[in-house]
C-alpha cells in the first residue's frame, strides 16, 4: 500500500464559515469538494505546509489557530497520514482560486451536508473539533 503525507489547511473567515474549494475537471476527483490540501515538502513542518497551501491555492494569509495530531485514512489503495490546521485568514477580499486548482469555492458551516462527501474533510473537522 502506498502512503502519501498530507496537510489539510481549514480556513476560517472568523465568522463560524470554513473555506471549501471545488476541484478542476482536469484533476483527479474532478468536481468534488474539499478543504484547501496539499502535500508536505521535504524538511517543511505541516504548519508551514498548510500555509503554502492556502496562499497558492487561494492567495490567502493567515495565522495557525490549532494543528491537529497526525491521523489517517485508508483508501483502495493508497492510505492517506493527514495533519490539518485550523486557521484563520486575514483578509478574503484578497480571495483568488487558482484555476490549475480549483473551479470554484464556497464559505460553508460545520453542519453543512456537503463535508459528508469527503472522508478526509469529514475526519479534518472532526479531529479540529468543528463538528
Amino acid at each position: 500500500m502506498k502512503t502519501f503525507t498530507t496537510v489539510h489547511a481549514v480556513a476560517t473567515n472568523g465568522r463560524g464559515e470554513y473555506l471549501i474549494l471545488q476541484r478542476a475537471d482536469h484533476r483527479t476527483n474532478p468536481g468534488s469538494w474539499n478543504v484547501v490540501t496539499g502535500y508536505i515538502h521535504e524538511r517543511e513542518s505541516a504548519e508551514d505546509a498548510a500555509l503554502r497551501e492556502l496562499k497558492e491555492e487561494t492567495n490567502l494569509d493567515g495565522e495557525i489557530i490549532k494543528t491537529t495530531e497526525p491521523f489517517w485514512r485508508d483508501g483502495d489503495d493508497v492510505r492517506w497520514i493527514m495533519v490539518s490546521s485550523l486557521i484563520l485568514v486575514k483578509n478574503i477580499d484578497e480571495m483568488k482560486i487558482d484555476p490549475a486548482e480549483s473551479q470554484s469555492y464556497k464559505w460553508i458551516k460545520p453542519s453543512d451536508s456537503i463535508i459528508e462527501q469527503s472522508p478526509g474533510m469529514k475526519l479534518s473537522f472532526k479531529y479540529l473539533g468543528l463538528n
